[in-house]
């Protein structure tokens, strides 16, 4: 199965933290991305730009600035990774949190969703 990982921060939230923090998580994002690399698990991972740069697009089409008043906080970072079971996608999620100091949100992702 295919599940996307996805940390939700603000950049307010990334300034407040320390520059030891920025290098602690810098450095285990990399092992824990080589690791799953490693075996196969990891397929992509994407770092998004600050939420000060994301439009939102309606139709018509209408575009404006990202709304600050959309509840929760916006997306940061994804990782696509294929687990054989469910617990080990939640024993992944929950590494990420404890590291991260944050909550990971998880996706499956519908089988025949990736297009060339």
């Amino acid at each position: 199965m295919r599940y996307l990982l996805l940390w939700h921060t603000d950049e307010t939230e990334l300034r407040e933290r320390s520059p030891e923090w920025h290098e602690e998580i810098a450095a285990y994002l990399t092992r824990f991305e080589d690791e799953l690399a490693s075996t196969s698990e990891l397929e992509w991972t994407e770092v998004l730009g600050p939420e000060g740069q994301a439009l939102m697009v309606g139709p018509g089409p209408v575009v404006r600035d990202r709304d600050p008043g959309i509840e929760g906080r916006p997306l940061g970072r994804v990782w696509a990774v294929r687990a054989e079971t469910r617990d080990r996608i939640v024993e992944l999620a929950s590494e990420l949190a404890g590291e991260l100091d944050a909550w990971i949100e998880v996706r499956e992702t519908r089988p025949g969703s990736q297009r060339p």
